[in-house]
């Protein structure tokens, strides 16, 4: 993690405080650290590139040509500065992220799961349906105001939202002037929200987010796809510069590809291909998407020729995020009794009522039954175990007279606790720093600002797709592979993956899941919404 004492990037203080770079480099005030913002400093380096980003692509365009003048700026950074801050203390003060992630999360996915698939299935029914493609089908199950079928509906619910928003968050005073209502929520909505929305629902990022997370287990993909444990798929066999063989059959044999994809794959083979034949030396898959991932960043790069090297933000060196360890989280359950204690005895003896209502509230906050529940729900729902009758009776059986048993001799208990030591592991200061930095490169990959950089070609999201599930099928235990696939075969269970995340492979699909998302978590940190509505 970064040293809590770090200062401002070049980039940011560029953007931010161009009037700090007119100072001497011996005075203080130009290493000096900026306002704090959160109460993490390492927090506030990142979202100072968030502040420095906005500003650089959407404010500097326009605002220069009218004048030089950078008190602008200072209001923006400002506002957006109050806007953080209290959205903090209430994320972390009001939010109960045990709820949260292992209650409420859990239940949206399983409904969007089992939605997604009553969808599919009625689509190919004679009767019924009444929907010529899965979009309004589905979206005839979970009908949702921002995708209804009117011309600009998603913006005017990002405008409604933002709007709501600025009311609660904003002085009085900024928010009875329209030029700077106006004005943030623009940025907000149409900027910030809309961008975030149309990357997150794009599989192409979901399959990238995946890949990230675990990265950790590239080195074994590695070996396992050099070792022939997973077979070529006509896509693979392409990229490795293999010949392929005939068009008819390849489509045929290709792999998790639908119907209404196979027009785009063969286009996309049949470029490949080409590309293929003049490659001398084969490749792997690994090293053809690196070597198409640097062909893009030249692209993009020279889109922003006029922009100069040191303005890009780089990132500072960076320590690896704290790995998952079961057995450190099995410690701090074991160690959560007797650090409450000790907090109450030291506020008894300090006589500090604010401490004893913070600890008496957090622990009323977190005090949470039945954790795991929600979660199986969703691992049934998402595995299908109810097409497997050997596995869905053992499933049963144990719900019904093992489970029970658990709990009544404390089991249950501490699973809760471990669940809960996981949510705060998993929201961690460094996995936030980790979150923020994974977000900035998803919107503005090496500095440019995605929507400027050429789209992902159907070859590049098919090799992301299939990187993504093959990550995914070697980090799943093998044991528990075994008992929920009932195999142990790598590619079988890559089938099984692939059906898992079947139901976010359309974009607009994943629109409804993102908006429904978001307003389940401004529900919990602003419930003034519900009550305004």
């Amino acid at each position: 993690m970064l040293n809590q004492g770090s200062s401002l990037r070049p980039f940011q203080l560029r953007i931010l405080f161009p009037h700090l770079l007119t100072l001497p480099k011996t005075d203080s005030r130009r290493s000096r650290a900026p306002k704090a913002i959160t109460q993490s400093k390492a927090i506030d380096l990142e979202l100072y590139t968030y502040f420095a980003l906005l500003l650089r692509d959407f404010i500097h365009p326009w605002y220069k040509l009218l004048t030089t003048d950078e008190d602008l700026n200072a209001e923006i950074i400002e506002i957006l500065t109050l806007i953080v801050q209290k959205l903090e203390k209430r994320l972390c003060e009001e939010v109960d992220w045990t709820e949260l992630i292992l209650l409420d999360l859990p239940k949206l996915l399983s409904i969007h799961y089992y939605d997604f698939r009553q969808a599919k299935r009625r689509l190919y029914m004679d009767h019924g349906s009444g929907s010529s493609s899965l979009v309004d089908l589905f979206h005839g199950m979970q009908p949702h105001f921002a995708l209804q079928p009117v011309e600009n509906r998603e913006k005017e619910y990002l405008a409604a939202l933002v709007e709501s928003l600025l009311k609660i968050l904003l002085q009085p005073k900024d928010y009875k002037s329209e030029c700077v209502r106006h004005l943030v929520r623009e940025i907000l909505s149409n900027l910030v929200l809309s961008n975030i929305i149309e990357v997150l629902a794009d599989p192409y990022t979901i399959h990238m987010i995946i890949c990230k997370l675990l990265g950790s287990y590239e080195t074994t993909l590695d070996e396992l796809e050099a070792s022939a444990r997973f077979q070529e798929t006509y896509f693979s066999a392409l990229t490795n510069g293999q010949s392929p063989p005939k068009l008819k059959e390849g489509l045929k044999n290709t792999q998790f590809m639908s119907s209404n994809d196979v027009k785009t794959a063969a286009a996309a083979a049949a470029a490949a291909a080409a590309v293929a034949k003049k490659e001398q030396e084969a490749e792997s898959l690994t090293k053809q998407m690196q070597r198409l991932q640097e062909e893009r960043r030249k692209k993009e790069g020279k889109l922003g020729e006029d922009i100069l090297e040191e303005e890009l933000p780089q990132q500072g060196p960076q320590e690896p995020r704290k790995r998952f360890s079961f057995a450190y989280i099995t410690l701090q359950v074991l160690l959560a009794p007797f650090r409450t204690f000790w907090m109450y005895i030291m506020a008894t003896m300090t006589q500090s009522q604010e401490h004893y209502h913070r600890v008496n509230q957090h622990k009323k906050r977190t005090r949470q039954m039945r954790l795991v529940e929600p979660i199986m729900e969703f691992v049934f729902i998402a595995c299908q175990v109810e097409e497997r009758p050997i596995l869905q009776w053992a499933w049963q059986m144990m719900a019904m007279f093992f489970w029970p048993l658990v709990r009544v001799f404390g089991g249950g208990l501490l699973i809760d606790k471990f669940l809960e030591q996981t949510v705060l592991h998993v929201l961690s200061e460094d996995h936030i720093v980790f979150y923020l930095r994974l977000g900035s490169d998803l919107l503005w990959p090496d500095g440019v600002f995605i929507q400027r950089a050429d789209p992902p070609t159907p070859l590049q999201r098919e090799q992301m797709r299939e990187r993504a599930e093959r990550l995914l099928t070697i980090a799943i235990p093998a044991n528990l592979g075994s008992i929920l696939f009932e195999t142990k075969d790598l590619n079988e269970l890559q089938n099984h993956v692939h059906d898992i995340l079947e139901p976010v492979q359309n974009k607009q699909i994943n629109k409804h899941l993102l908006y429904v998302l978001v307003d389940l978590i401004l529900t919990k940190v602003l419930p003034e919404l519900l009550v305004n509505s």
